[in-house]
């Protein structure tokens, strides 16, 4: 399964979510902290995925994070800049309402709304690990959905960021603080919500205190789980 030639193809028609298949395939989204682990969560799935790919529930998953910020900046229809998407940075919304007067949109909104599209759409058509953009939120209503919340301590992020970055402590206690907050703007403007509400996943876990194998195994676990039990309902019904 091909997702990304699927979504340009239906960003290039100019075609609906509503014209997506309903596979019913389950995918998982990842929200996390800065330097809680999130993409080596994502990384580790896959590879777990990989291994089972004999089973057909783990055949054909992929992962977007970047990947998805290239593709929405290739649609033809859009001439704004990458990096607006790839640093999840949203500018402030008085900045926004004045471009808005003076073109007649906000590029930055118009960008997000469009990535918030496509993370629908490859949430509809399945086997995705969405990593960020919101993606708990804008799928909330799918019921074939794992939604996974990252925390861990300030220290441990900002030691993992230091590793990871080669950076100096006090730069990555500032990039850590910079993306949360960035973060959390995002999912404010624009879904009013807090980011760090419990109840937007299905679980919230520690990578201070649980390592990223045990929670991919559960994921696992779970995907099976929910997999037998819709088997099961459709069985019944």
């Amino acid at each position: 399964m091909n997702h990304l030639k699927m979504i340009q193809q239906f960003l290039k028609e100019k075609r609906d979510i509503e014209d997506i298949p309903d596979t019913g395939f389950p995918f998982v989204t990842i929200s996390r902290q800065s330097g809680a682990g999130g993409h080596l969560l994502a990384a580790v799935l896959h590879a777990e995925f990989v291994k089972r790919r004999e089973i057909s529930l783990f055949e054909g998953w992929h992962v977007f994070d970047r990947e998805l910020c290239v593709l929405v900046a290739r649609d033809p229809l859009l001439l704004n800049d990458i990096e607006q998407l790839m640093d999840e940075n949203v500018r402030s919304q008085f900045d926004s309402f004045v471009e808005s007067l003076l073109t007649g949109r906000s590029e930055s909104q118009n960008l997000e709304r469009t990535s918030f599209k496509v993370v629908r759409m490859l949430a509809l058509i399945g086997k995705v690990i969405l990593v960020g953009r919101g993606s708990a939120l804008i799928t909330a209503d799918l019921p074939q959905s794992v939604h996974i919340r990252l925390v861990a301590p300030e220290a441990h992020r900002i030691a993992r960021v230091m590793k990871n970055l080669n950076l100096n402590k006090d730069d990555a206690r500032e990039m850590v603080e910079t993306q949360d907050a960035a973060r959390r703007k995002l999912i404010k403007l624009f879904f009013q919500r807090d980011i760090e509400d419990p109840l937007l996943y299905d679980i919230v876990w520690n990578t201070g205190k649980v390592c990223v194998d045990v929670i991919a195994q559960t994921t696992l676990d779970l995907l099976m789980k929910r997999s037998l039990r819709r088997c099961e309902a459709v069985v019944t019904g």
